[in-house]
């Protein structure tokens, strides 16, 4: 093992989870791991897990491309690599987070607002007879008898999709009706046990600051430290494959940096391993600002882990279908923006609205927002050095194409400030005009435009994702959130945890196993709790 090397394209949560378990249980050499980083060292990585600030007019802007939760049996391998990346000289990272549960106890009352401003606690979950049924019909029919391409619609009446818990699913986790059918039902089976937690959310868990904060920025500290080789400004764009009888290998990687220039290739021994992450959900995002409005211009080609993925198939025809998570933006796209505020007059109003403070609210869905928005608030400060003064929110929208209630434009015309408005006027419908207009003048609205944010939701049929190892691989694994893991759970940290070790457990070190996933359908208290809370 010491003379081989290991290969890894990014610095997203895929390559970073298999190069720390490489070195910190594998024992793996550091020096003869390589990681090829698109970016330049003081840009900011991490894939969608980025988090940072911008100085303007003199004061940090805050902005982040996702917000994620946890609860303690679904991530069970986003725990355990945790506990393997130093946070502090106190601890772990898993050692912050579990120090932080404790200390920020969930307990929403106020689940969702609906039209002109009406609170709801989420107790009665909408759901009559018809609509368990179906859940239950889903939950338990074979993945196998689910046919190609089937969607959410396939299996649920309309009356499913308004119901409060459609409202509460789809604040927690993006789906949209035409979504995969088979993603619905393994979200359902994996957190079964949770359905009757909808209401309080007390299960809900948070890292203390940004997910980069508190765990990305220390595994790149580690592996840096340790001496894993991280080249920036490099990007893997093509492989080269060799096959023998029914058994294949990598045997050439293609390297380009960001200014386009061919890079000199690298050649990949048979000891050798290759873990490539393909495809991206924030590839050919968009940025707009508080006075400008995000581009709607399509990219000319996706980015490059779709671009590696396709180079890939274009020789290996088996290994999945980058086009179908491609084909059609329109059910693949979705907005967010990050807002920060100075002065405490958003914090203050919302923990009044919320009947909660800051921190210990779950996402709440604005049901009547045409944009369809999520509002996600954290526990202050958010951002390691942020200001006593100043508050930071994450918002979600799935309806960038509708026409604002309060702002008669689509989302993806708007400026950050128009956003800012239009959420303002479904919080607060009869808001002060004075403090309308301080929120509005001491804030700044970040939105960002994802095409294909949730593209791995889409309905997909057998094939249309790779294995973590395909068929006859002797040295190559694939990465990220585009490849199959049987009841896993796309759209999340513990899908590309999981992968990782996968990659490992077949390729490198079978010792090295994922921990068992939990199903409550099988557990008779966890049938009884959610009978409960259907019936009420």
């Amino acid at each position: 093992m010491s003379n081989s090397k290991v290969y890894l394209n990014g610095l997203g949560l895929g390559s970073l989870s298999a190069a720390v378990y490489l070195v910190q249980k594998v024992g793996f050499t550091p020096e003869n791991i390589h990681i090829f980083e698109k970016n330049t060292e003081t840009d900011l990585v991490g894939g969608s897990m980025d988090a940072s600030f911008k100085m303007i007019d003199g004061k940090p802007v805050y902005i982040m491309r996702g917000s994620r939760m946890y609860e303690d049996k679904v991530y069970c391998c986003t725990k355990e690599l945790w506990s393997l990346i130093p946070y502090d000289e106190l601890g772990s990272c898993l050692d912050d987070y579990e120090a932080n549960a404790k200390e920020c106890n969930m307990d929403t009352v106020v689940r969702l607002l609906h039209a002109n401003g009406e609170k709801d606690t989420g107790h009665d979950l909408g759901l009559g007879a018809t609509e368990a049924l179906q859940m239950a019909r889903l939950i338990e029919i074979p993945e196998s008898k689910i046919p190609a391409d089937a969607k959410i619609t396939d299996y649920f009446s309309d009356d499913f999709f308004k119901s409060n818990y459609w409202y509460m699913w789809r604040a927690l986790f993006a789906f949209q009706p035409w979504h995969s059918a088979i993603e619905m039902k393994r979200y359902m089976k994996l957190f079964y046990h949770r359905m009757s937690d909808m209401e309080k959310m007390t299960s809900l868990e948070r890292t203390r600051y940004t997910n980069y904060h508190s765990f990305i920025l220390p595994a790149i500290k580690l592996l840096t430290k340790k001496g894993v080789q991280i080249h920036y400004n490099t990007c893997i764009t093509d492989v080269d494959f060799k096959e023998s009888d029914d058994k294949r290998w990598v045997e050439r990687l293609h390297l380009k940096n960001a200014e386009d220039k061919t890079l000199d290739s690298i050649e990949v021994r048979p000891q050798d391993k290759a873990f490539l992450t393909i495809g991206s959900i924030v590839s050919n995002h968009s940025y707009g600002s508080h006075d400008e409005a995000v581009s709607t211009t399509p990219a000319e080609k996706p980015g490059e882990a779709y671009q590696l993925w396709q180079n890939i198939v274009s020789k290996q025809a088996d290994l999945g279908r980058a086009e179908r998570y491609l084909r059609d933006v329109s059910l693949s796209r979705m907005m967010h923006f990050t807002v920060t505020f100075r002065g405490n007059l958003f914090e203050r109003k919302f923990q009044w609205l919320v009947e909660r403070p800051m921190g210990v609210q779950s996402p709440l869905p604005l049901t009547q927002s045409p944009w369809i928005m999520h509002v996600h608030t954290y526990r202050q400060p958010f951002f390691p050095g942020q200001a006593a003064d100043t508050c930071v929110i994450w918002v979600s929208a799935l309806g960038e194409d509708n026409i604002g209630q309060f702002v008669k434009k689509p989302m993806y015309e708007c400026t950050g400030k128009e956003i800012l408005e239009e959420l303002l006027g479904h919080l607060w419908e009869d808001l002060d005009e004075n403090e309308k207009t301080e929120l509005l003048e001491t804030s700044y609205c970040i939105p960002c435009r994802l095409p294909y944010g949730i593209s791995q939701f889409l309905p997909r049929t057998e094939g249309d994702r790779p294995p973590v190892v395909p068929k006859g691989s002797q040295n190559f694994a694939l990465l990220g959130q585009f490849v199959e893991i049987p009841d896993g759970i796309v759209f999340t940290t513990e899908y590309s945890v999981r992968g990782a070790i996968l990659a490992i457990n077949k390729l490198i070190d079978p010792s090295i196993k994922p921990p068992e996933m939990y199903f409550g359908q099988h557990h008779l208290w966890d049938n009884l709790k959610n009978a409960k809370a259907i019936l009420n």
